[in-house]
């Protein structure tokens, strides 16, 4: 009986390590990328995580834990960026390549056509629109049915539409809008290309949260005056004014990780190293931003969990603030602050992003890797 007992709790404990290490197995075969950067001519094992390290085999690279084979990686050796790090608030507007769909009345011919929220409307009639007043025009000018290609995601599709006369105007009955503006951060600049990078993520429509289709855009230099502090349930935000006449660059892209172009301003500060992701690690971190004027400081964060495989999103960290200050006068991350970078070991690791509406003193943020290599 006590040799039957003796099994038994063998048994037991063995399968509570296997459970164990298939567990630990899961999670890191979900927590290592299966792309991987690293500087030309450092060693292959700077490139782990944790506890597993990168190895050169027969077959190419590979994780393991230990001596157990975790799972097969890409690597690409790449040059070290070295780049300005912002921190500057600017104004930012954006004009979108179509005219998006913010709603469709109910019962309206748009309505009734299919158009739906986040739709890019391109023509009418075979006639280009990028502007409200582009697309009144084309459909006031249209006689009967209307003919509107548009956008949906990264389909093209087309519908006939038969506008219905109000005052004398013809009316599909959609509110549109054609461009969007605000408040952001600079997050770099590169001084051998003089290209920019800022905010992080893509400029969206605040009505349908979809990204901005670019048509063209422009930065320009601005200054906070006004601080709406944040608190649980309610984010807060950068109240700023743009400087009139003071463009400082033109916007190329509008992607997911955030707002890049050309950068016509002045550069006066030295450039700094870029991290590579898995150089990133948890613990303490400063980020640079602006709360009060035009010109940043650097306050106390801590970063608290990565993510890895999350290369081309915008919420590669949880990050945390913990500086006295900065949380006495804005709570936390709050609206504008997206791009301010992040430093590490004298790096710039990353962004902010988003903000924790349950907890404004956390959020999201950006690996600059991400943003340099979009």
């Amino acid at each position: 009986m006590k040799k039957f007992w003796r099994s038994k709790i063998i048994l037991s404990a063995a399968s509570v390590l296997t459970a164990g290490f298939s567990a630990l197995y899961t999670y890191y075969y979900a927590a290592l990328p299966f792309n991987i950067n690293v500087e030309t001519g450092a060693p292959l094992t700077d490139a782990g995580f944790a506890n597993a390290r990168l190895k050169e085999t027969e077959n190419g690279a590979r994780y393991y834990l230990g001596s157990i084979p975790i799972k097969s990686a890409e690597v690409t050796e790449q040059e070290r960026r070295y780049v300005i790090p912002g921190g500057e608030p600017f104004g930012i507007k954006v004009m979108a390549n179509g005219v998006m769909v913010i709603s469709a009345a109910d019962g309206s011919p748009a309505d009734k056509a299919g158009l739906r929220e986040g739709d890019v409307i391109t023509s009418v009639n075979s006639v280009d629109v990028c502007t409200n007043d582009e697309l009144a025009k084309a459909i006031q000018t249209s006689s009967g049915s209307t003919d509107i290609v548009f956008r949906r995601g990264e389909r093209e599709m087309s519908v006939s539409i038969a506008p219905e006369q109000i005052d004398g105007c013809a009316k599909i009955g959609a509110w549109v809008r054609d461009s969007a503006a605000g408040i952001g951060t600079l997050t770099f600049i590169d001084p051998e290309t003089r290209t920019f990078g800022g905010l992080g993520h893509a400029v969206s429509d605040a009505s349908t949260g979809e990204a901005v289709p670019l048509k063209s855009g422009e930065i320009s230099s601005a200054e906070i005056y006004d601080v709406v502090k944040g608190e649980k349930g309610c984010a807060g935000e950068l109240c700023g004014a743009i400087i009139a006449g003071s463009d400082i660059g033109a916007v190329l892209e509008n992607t997911p990780t955030g707002v890049f172009g050309e950068y016509c301003g002045e550069i006066n500060k030295e450039p700094i190293p870029s991290a590579f992701r898995q150089e990133v690690k948890t613990g303490a971190a400063t980020v640079l931003t602006t709360i009060d004027g035009g010109e940043p400081r650097e306050y106390s964060i801590e970063i608290e969990r990565i993510n890895l495989p999350d290369l081309m999103g915008s919420k590669g960290m949880l990050i945390k603030m913990t500086d006295p200050e900065l949380l006495d006068k804005t709570g936390g991350i709050v609206r504008g602050m997206s791009g301010s970078p992040i430093i590490q070991n004298g790096r710039l690791a990353g962004a902010v992003t988003h903000v924790l509406v349950s907890d404004p003193t956390r959020g999201y943020a950006v690996f600059a890797e991400s943003m340099l290599d979009r």
